[in-house]
């Protein structure tokens, strides 16, 4: 039984693609130089690659590839690595095949170092005006396109002792008047958050009390004798945006949970709806 080398087969399942499609197929061949996912670590795999897509009548050799795993975390030795690797490879390839595209770099690196920026670059989460270093999206230039509202559906007036929650991991400790907020990890507000997260309300933070439920969360809206804390059903509540001169963060919801801004944006599930505005 003759083997079908790993190159050979690519090229042959674009081009068929290519012909079932009836379209010449434009490709891009990704060498991996550090990531560990897609492409040939062989740079000379990566060339015999471009080799055969050439010589397809099928397919149009466009562009080369790379992909870098530490562009976010300054300071490490992996990001120029990679990028040496990878200039390297665009620089021999493009001797024999003049013309060729090459693009590697992702939000971070489009910030981290010019020299990633080769001809494309390819944008994620700034492009959601979210920090790919997960700080500040401001000092960037950023502004975040995302914000998550809620309101308040009920506001209930606590005495010293009673609980909110599943697990009583929260009781007040004096009258203190509490709100009840219709989301919850049914919607992809994660239960970690619990006793953890702010959200705002009449532009001031305000913590959460308990355990995030499936549907609905509590926040503390303050003692009973503070007048400020006058929130009222049907008030809007921010989790993610500002409100009156204060704001919250995405990267503030990722560092509560020990993750990053995009699996918090990821997370947030279809039942939640969307409104989409232009400014």
């Amino acid at each position: 039984m003759a083997r079908i080398r790993p190159r050979e087969g690519f090229a042959r399942a674009a081009a068929e693609h290519a012909a079932t499609a009836g379209v010449r197929a434009r490709v891009h061949v990704k060498l991996d130089t550090g990531m560990g996912r897609l492409g040939t670590a062989d740079p000379s795999e990566a060339r015999a690659v471009c080799d055969l897509v050439t010589a397809d009548e099928r397919l149009e050799l466009v562009g080369l590839m790379t992909h870098f795993a530490t562009a976010d975390e300054l300071g490490d030795g992996h990001f120029g690595a990679q990028l040496a690797r990878f200039t390297d490879f665009v620089g021999s390839t493009r001797r024999a095949y003049p013309g060729l595209i090459a693009h590697a770099a992702n939000s971070a690196a489009v910030f981290r170092d010019p020299a990633a920026h080769f001809d494309l670059a390819r944008c994620g989460i700034a492009v959601y005006g979210l920090d790919p270093f997960g700080e500040d999206p401001a000092e960037r230039g950023l502004e975040p396109a995302l914000s998550l509202e809620s309101h308040l559906a009920a506001v209930k007036r606590f005495e010293p002792g009673w609980s909110a929650g599943y697990g009583r991991t929260w009781q007040a400790r004096e009258p203190t008047w509490v709100g009840i907020v219709p989301i919850g990890y049914g919607d992809g507000w994660r239960r970690a958050l619990s006793n953890r997260a702010e959200v705002l309300v009449r532009g001031r933070r305000r913590r959460l009390a308990g355990t995030v439920s499936m549907d609905n969360l509590t926040i503390d809206l303050g003692p009973a004798a503070d007048a400020a804390a006058g929130a009222e059903v049907g008030d809007p509540v921010v989790l993610i945006g500002v409100q009156d001169g204060e704001r919250i963060l995405c990267e503030e919801v990722a560092h509560r949970l020990e993750t990053i801004n995009y699996e918090v944006t990821c997370g947030l599930l279809p039942r939640v709806p969307r409104r989409h505005e232009t400014r």
